[in-house]
């Protein structure tokens, strides 16, 4: 055997083998970061003009010092795994690097090719939307099954994983059988010690952004890096990561955002608390509700909105937003189905981080299903997928839905996907449901969330054909039109129909992107409240967010109750007025006609110019009294939350209406801690 010792007393091990084959799988890593950053360069969708080439150049170069920071720290690896023992003489023992060394190099190419992919569809490092993702690998894989033919490329990626093994096999042997000189193992791993210092210190030291390009922003990104940082980020701070200001000024500034000419506050401005008393008269509508959340449905689908082409996606959508109470400057609340979820059915305002559904501390928020059981209301969830997946069958049993049912509750023997069951059985087991709950004599909520206009974009094509014409996406978006039509048009003949009003509302937008921090020409979203006979159809054009659809919904049936809601009843919005509240991993947007200010970690706000539709945003210093209200907004609801002023008492009764006097001794004061968990 050649003799790869070692010789003099030097610090530094230039000359061994195993320093020489960390040094290697360094490089390769660096490498393979640099070449997918090329390729990520060509997917940029945002038009040169918005990314100067100056910009690009930064976002390489600091990109390049993120990867060598990534880089020391993959190669560093091996250095201590190699130096785990004084020698690898047994054939098994030679075999663990071996092994250790083609699955590093199986995820250093998997984990490229699969960033090119979630690049394509979320425009965007790995975030925590990947790290939700694999959370739930049932879904995961099934869709990756279904949507791209990964029983061919995973053995591609092995097989090119186990030809660079091979062709690494002599380092590394030279490397595990050299026999190190006296002392120079513990030198190494001091050294192994400081270069993942150095590796965590350089990730530390180079952040911030390169440009006002989001895209060019996330091109510097290293996509480990990016996907740790989500995994320890996920339940962000706010207090010294993001702007705050006077806790009493704040909660002013939030008040005034949510009065409105029915509205009286119950508890005294020196609390935390925007509870008012709503006042729309004193004979409700008991309606049963029916919500129908469908899977990525964004204005750029919608004919009666920004979808353009002809012939339109959505024939029984258009004609159906003729008929009723149509919100047409929607946004959603971020860029995920519990984003939606949360706020729809809580109408809280969007705090940095995961949504509130994937926090522990979820469990008892004031709820529109609490609300309605205050008055006599039954209140389910129908899922067309497994209520497992993140966290939703937790969270809606949290915030009072009883009982949630999911994909293995619906009778269906035709078609589904890794996500769950079609659109068509769904509302099929719905209308089932909704004759068994008719028959107890008390109104029902019913949501259901559809899981068909999501990739793979495949469905049962007994009513509407695939058409090669159009993109997969285009065709999915044209079957959930489809099966809503239907399924209203089958509700028609049921006995409840005439006292029933239904509500279509996307949980969030389809693919996300653009140069703006939050790229809100992506994120408009359609809500149409349909009841004949009860509802005048109307089209209401004032700026909102799904936070405003509790509200608005409530004053059109004339509930009067107590409001603990972010949300506003966009209906008595005097004209030109409206704001939206939204989030797009740690950015939080509020939006006035024509300004959005964005609140980041770490950074200084960023202002845009904004108009309703697909227009791109344009930088522009942030407004000041914008600026003011987004702060004040997102600052209260993170403390709310935290110190549980934004949930049900304890025995779960909605609280009645109580003059102030009574409720200041009821409520936490500002001075009350916000508790961390």
């Amino acid at each position: 055997m050649q003799d790869f010792r070692v010789r003099g007393r030097r610090w530094l091990p230039s000359a061994s083998p195993r320093a020489r084959f960390a040094l290697l799988m360094g490089a390769a890593a660096f490498a393979t970061f640099t070449a997918l950053r090329l390729i990520l360069t060509g997917l940029l969708a945002t038009p040169s003009a918005e990314r100067p080439f100056t910009d690009v150049l930064a976002a390489f170069a600091m990109g390049a010092l993120r990867d060598f920071g990534v880089a020391l720290i993959f190669g560093v690896f091996f250095l201590v795994l190699l130096n785990a023992r004084a020698r690898w003489k047994r054939r098994f023992g030679r075999a663990v690097p071996l092994v250790f060394l083609t699955l590093a190099l199986f995820l250093l190419v998997f984990s490229a090719i699969a960033e090119v992919f979630f690049w394509n569809e979320f425009d965007s490092r790995l975030d925590g939307i990947a790290l939700y993702y694999l959370m739930f690998p049932r879904e995961v894989i099934g869709n990756l099954q279904e949507s791209f033919n990964i029983a061919l490329y995973l053995p591609m990626v092995a097989a090119v994983a186990i030809a660079l093994t091979f062709a690494l096999r002599r380092f590394l042997r030279h490397a595990v059988d050299a026999v190190p000189v006296k002392g120079l193992r513990p030198r190494e791993f001091a050294i192994s010690a400081l270069v993942l210092v150095a590796g965590i210190a350089i990730l530390e030291t180079a952040r911030g952004d390169v440009s006002a390009n989001r895209e060019v922003n996330q091109l510097a990104e290293n996509g480990w890096s990016t996907f740790i940082s989500a995994a320890l980020t996920n339940d962000q701070d706010y207090d010294g990561v993001f702007p705050t200001m006077d806790e009493h000024e704040a909660i002013r500034t939030v008040r005034k955002l949510v009065a409105q000419d029915n509205t009286t506050f119950i508890d005294p401005p020196t609390m935390r608390s925007i509870r008012r008393w709503v006042d729309n008269g004193a004979a409700p509508r008991k309606l049963n509700i029916v919500i129908v959340t469908n899977e990525s449905f964004g204005s750029k689908f919608v004919g009666a909105l920004d979808y353009k082409k002809k012939p339109s996606l959505t024939p029984a959508l258009d004609k159906l937003s003729t008929e009723s109470l149509f919100l047409t400057n929607i946004y959603a609340s971020g860029d995920r189905t519990v984003r939606g979820l949360e706020a729809t059915e809580t109408a809280f305002a969007v705090i940095p981080g995961i949504s509130t559904a994937r926090r522990a501390q979820s469990e008892g928020m004031y709820s529109l299903p609490y609300l309605l059981k205050s008055f006599g209301y039954r209140t389910t969830v129908l899922y067309g997928g497994r209520n497992a997946f993140d966290n939703m069958g937790n969270y809606w049993k949290g915030i009072g839905f009883d009982p949630v049912w999911d994909q293995m509750d619906i009778r269906h023997d035709s078609f589904e996907t890794a996500w769950g069951v079609s659109d068509e059985d769904l509302y099929t087991e719905a209308l089932s449901r909704m004759d068994d709950m008719s028959k107890e004599g008390k109104p029902f909520l019913i949501t259901m969330m559809t899981v068909s206009n999501h990739r793979p974009y495949l469905f049962p094509e007994n009513h509407v054909k695939q058409d090669p014409s159009m993109t997969k996406r285009d065709n999915s978006a044209r079957y959930a039109d489809w099966a809503y039509g239907d399924f209203v048009e089958r509700a028609k003949s049921h006995k409840w129909f005439g006292d029933t009003v239904f509500v279509f509302v996307a949980d969030h937008s389809e693919k996300i992107n653009g140069a703006a921090q939050v790229p809100l020409q992506d994120m408009r979203i359609p809500i149409i409240i349909y009841a004949p006979g009860h509802i005048a159809p109307k089209r209401i054009e004032t700026l909102g967010s799904q936070i405003d659809l509790i509200p608005t919904l409530l004053g059109e049936l004339g509930f009067s109750y107590m409001s603990p809601f972010f949300g506003v009843d966009l209906r008595r919005v005097p004209p030109g007025g409206g704001w939206l509240t939204t989030a797009h991993n740690f950015s939080v947007a509020f939006g006035r006609p024509g300004h959005v200010a964005v609140l980041e970690p770490n950074a200084s706000p960023k202002g845009y110019s904004f108009e309703a539709g697909l227009t791109p945003l344009r930088p522009e210093t942030p407004d000041a009294e914008t600026l003011k209200e987004a702060i004040a907004l997102t600052q209260t609801a993170h403390h709310m939350f935290y110190a549980h002023q934004y949930h049900m008492p304890d025995d779960r009764k909605w609280p009645a209406y109580t003059p102030p006097s009574r409720a200041v001794a009821q409520e936490p004061s500002l001075d009350d801690p916000v508790k961390r968990p």
